[in-house]
């Protein structure tokens, strides 16, 4: 049974608390919870008839010996610091999403998880456990889909109103959340794509706030470049309504389309379309090929939640591997500042971006700064 503690109690922390208590995820044992607000710690334990241990000082709950992982909640500029202290004390991490605000912080602990190869260290991108996506997945890592030539994804639904900004004084801030929706709602798209696709190698980005009083974006629109000169083109929006949730992946074999993370569409073609195009006489025959069409019904968020708990439960007791690790949460991170830099620049930015200059406009300008002023 391990030992679990959970390092700060807002909403997303009740979500798992929820989760553990009412039994969604096995073989773990909430043990300790840690807020500097009391209160929250006496709410939570009420609302959920929980017996844990309560800490107002973080290193008091990693001292204790009450726990054997931490699973952190907090706001985004303390997960790296939090993550450090909990490894070096020896414990297992799940770090919320995004794994920071500073790509440098984040590189600075992989090191410290490499003299600790017993330690496990994931980041709760819990999509990745959707059954639509991990099926897409499998495809293209089996060569199936051919080589890569183009990934799109308009994620357009993620609709949020001035209520969602104005329910934390962090919120729609560079300061409290060090970006706006790529950094929040869209990172899990985001993720998705380069746990699919792989890293890309370039980013050219426009961000935009729109119809909120915000600093931060929540429109942005980004053309990635991959290593084999692949494209890959992400439209997000926050503010649009009705919104889209479209995935494409075309390769020369073939394409996958996802839509509503759960209609999945596979055309597998005869002959790979390179071999096709030098040996056909017509100028405008097309491949032909076969269509594929399933559907996932696992598109709840908490049963994903659950599942990427529970999957990190088993890799801290050896059970298998980490669904999503640091260093993979990382390459996330870089993506997103890459379009950053990008937008501020007005040009391409090679991945990973510079995070000294990224810093620098960060530090010198997040106080004040709005998206919407474009580059500097």
């Amino acid at each position: 049974m391990l030992r679990l503690g959970i390092a700060g109690i807002g909403a997303i922390a009740g979500d798992y608390i929820g989760l553990i208590v009412g039994g969604k995820v096995r073989d773990v044992a909430l043990t300790a919870l840690c807020s500097r607000n009391e209160a929250h710690i006496r709410e939570a334990a009420q609302r959920h008839g929980l017996q844990a241990a309560a800490f107002t000082d973080y290193g008091a709950m990693l001292r204790s010996g009450q726990v054997d992982a931490i699973l952190i909640c907090t706001p985004h500029a303390q997960h790296p610091e939090m993550t450090r202290q909990a490894l070096e004390a020896g414990l297992h991490v799940l770090v919320e999403k995004p794994v920071g605000i500073f790509a440098d912080e984040v590189a600075e602990i992989l090191p410290v998880l490499a003299e600790r190869p017993e330690l496990v260290c994931g980041v709760m991108y819990n999509r990745r456990a959707a059954q639509a996506y991990r099926h897409v997945k499998n495809l293209v890592q089996s060569g199936e889909l051919g080589e890569l030539v183009r990934c799109s994804w308009i994620i357009t639904n993620l609709y949020r109103t001035e209520a969602y900004y104005t329910s934390g004084a962090w919120r729609g801030t560079w300061q409290g959340e060090g970006g706006g929706l790529l950094m929040t709602q869209a990172s899990h798209q985001l993720d998705l794509m380069q746990w699919i696709c792989g890293m890309p190698v370039s980013v050219l980005a426009r961000c935009s706030a729109i119809g909120r009083p915000i600093q931060v974006e929540n429109e942005a629109e980004l053309f990635l470049t991959y290593l084999n000169g692949a494209h890959g083109h992400f439209i997000a929006s926050a503010h649009e309504c009705p919104g889209t949730n479209l995935l494409e992946i075309c390769g020369t074999r073939g394409r996958i389309s996802v839509r509503d993370d759960s209609e999945v569409e596979i055309i597998r073609l005869e002959e790979d379309e390179r071999t096709f195009a030098r040996s056909c006489p017509s100028p405008f025959e097309q491949v032909s090929g076969t269509v594929e069409r399933l559907t996932f019904d696992d598109r709840n968020n908490k049963a994903q939640q659950a599942a990427t708990i529970q999957n990190f439960v088993a890799a801290a007791q050896g059970a298998g591997p980490i669904q999503c690790s640091l260093e993979e949460g990382l390459r996330s991170l870089q993506i997103i500042h890459g379009a950053y830099l990008s937008h501020w620049m007005g040009r391409t930015v090679t991945l990973p971006g510079d995070e000294r200059v990224f810093c620098r406009i960060l530090n010198r300008t997040g106080a004040s700064m709005a998206i919407g002023h474009g580059p500097l």
